[in-house]
């Protein structure tokens, strides 16, 4: 009997000490999970200081604009398309809008505008590239790779292109895929590119380089030889002011070949030849004009005969 209730009793006190480590964990969870909303609820109440904070006070405020790779459109003419107020706060400047107006600036491809926590901004501007210059009646005007030249530049010439002279519309067409082929090293060692069609060839070029030496190509296939200029002059034999020993020019029509100028004579025999060229073809000119003329008057003449007869049958 004794040892059946000393059982009874350990039992009991086990069960009583189970029960009490239960509820002291159910204590430790809750007060954990107090703790937790507690900690959740001051960080919302302080992320809402910190937002309400931050968009109404100076912090907001755009501070810098970093704008970047612009060279030919000024930075001046980027700062009023973006339209940024000395109020504009960060988060409520468009991206999207900011970006279509720069895009309208005369040489801007393309531009991507980036935000950085807490009020910076940069701009990075690509510009169509500058290839040639052209002649205009205010000075020289830029031409770009998409073929359009910028009337209206608020900066410097670039100095690292040629200037093109005496191209129409057409030829330019066929100029400029050429002259894009051009690495910028070669392209500014390019100070002149003129039209000068040929007896054979109308699409003939001459190029002044800056060593003082010509060059006369072919539009459609000069940017492919062109590229290895620096090596070619490098070839061709100098004094020691850097003068050329044999006056002349290379020719990149066919192949790549120095050919010396031409004599006095040679050159008053060539150009005799080319103003009785010229005069011939005034000549045949003139006489398909007077054919027109003369067909043209025919055709009239015969019109009136036809009506008038339509007329008397009448």
């Amino acid at each position: 009997m004794n040892k059946s209730s000393d059982n009874n009793e350990d039992i009991l006190q086990f069960e009583t000490t189970t029960e009490d480590e239960r509820l002291k964990i159910i204590r430790k969870k809750r007060k954990r999970r107090r703790q937790i909303q507690l900690g959740v609820f001051i960080g919302v109440i302080l992320l809402v200081i910190l937002i309400v904070i931050y968009m109404f006070t100076d912090i907001s405020k755009v501070d810098q604009v970093d704008i970047k790779g612009e060279e030919i459109v000024a930075k001046k003419d980027i700062e009023k398309a973006l339209n940024i107020q000395s109020d504009s706060r960060i988060y409520n400047l468009s991206k999207s809008d900011m970006t279509t107006k720069v895009e309208k600036i005369e040489g801007v491809k393309s531009v991507k505008i980036k935000r950085h926590f807490p009020n910076d901004l940069t701009v990075e501007v690509n510009e169509y590239e500058p290839i040639g210059l052209i002649k205009s009646k205010k000075g020289y005007t830029p031409l770009l790779e998409n073929g359009s030249t910028m009337k209206k530049l608020s900066t410097d010439l670039p100095i690292d292109v040629p200037i093109l002279n005496d191209f129409s519309s057409k030829k330019l067409e066929k100029l400029i895929p050429e002259l894009k082929k051009v690495k910028p090293r070669v392209k500014a060692m390019i100070s002149e590119v003129n039209y000068k069609p040929g007896e054979n060839n109308e699409n003939r070029i001459q190029l002044f380089m800056t060593d003082n030496v010509e060059v006369v190509g072919d539009i459609q296939t000069f940017a492919s030889k062109i590229n290895y200029y620096p090596s070619i002059s490098d070839k061709l034999e100098r004094d020691n002011s850097g003068a050329l020993k044999t006056p002349g020019f290379v020719d990149l029509q066919v192949g790549v070949t120095f050919l010396p100028y031409e004599s006095k004579e040679q050159q008053k025999e060539r150009s005799e030849k080319e103003s009785e060229q010229d005069e011939n073809a005034q000549t045949e000119q003139k006489k398909l004009d007077q054919a027109l003329q003369d067909l043209s008057k025919e055709l009239d003449k015969s019109g009136e005969e036809s009506k008038s007869s339509e007329k008397s049958e009448e």
